[in-house]
């Protein structure tokens, strides 16, 4: 059976094709982490607020890529994070000071600093999860379908032995 295109050219740079499947549930563990965190913060924070926060990934991804990865950013990538943060900044502090018309009338909003720190948290174990694909991925050409696949896998099954848990 003919390789794909891309198999042709994983083998012209010397790229592995095969990963132990083990080594997917890693980042799969990371995105538990942080699809648990974010889903708890979305209980006490408005979906506005936690749509807008979740922004904060691209800062804490680009951050985690220099630190461990040893990446560097340019100019343009810098006048984006600053531009991210203000926003990202703004939204969390409007959420923290300014109350609803609900939240006055039910005294509701003491759950907004744990639901934002929370948030914050989960975006870095997302960053994590992003950072550990990159690093365990860089030396191989995989189908993505197959990657998706397997991270799903070990999700389902780390999750079934959580979810009783929880």
């Amino acid at each position: 059976m003919p390789s794909s295109p891309g198999t042709q050219t994983a083998e012209v740079l010397h790229l592995k094709t095969h990963i132990n499947p083990l080594l997917l549930a890693i980042p799969a563990c990371f995105d538990i982490v942080a699809s648990t965190l974010m889903n708890i913060a979305l209980t006490m924070v408005a979906a506005s607020v936690y749509q807008m926060l979740r922004g904060m990934i691209i800062i804490i991804t680009a951050v985690m890529a220099i630190i461990f990865l040893k990446k560097r950013l340019f100019r343009h990538h810098w006048t984006s994070i600053v531009v991210i943060f203000t926003g990202v900044f703004m939204v969390g502090l409007a959420a923290l000071y300014f109350k609803t018309d609900e939240e006055k009338k039910h005294k509701e909003g003491e759950t907004k600093p744990l639901g934002i720190i929370l948030l914050l948290v989960a975006q870095l174990f997302t960053g994590g999860m992003f950072i550990v694909e990159e690093k365990l991925l860089s030396d191989y050409y995989l189908d993505p379908l197959k990657v998706v696949g397997l991270e799903g896998v070990w999700g389902v099954l780390i999750y079934a032995v959580l979810l009783p848990i929880f």
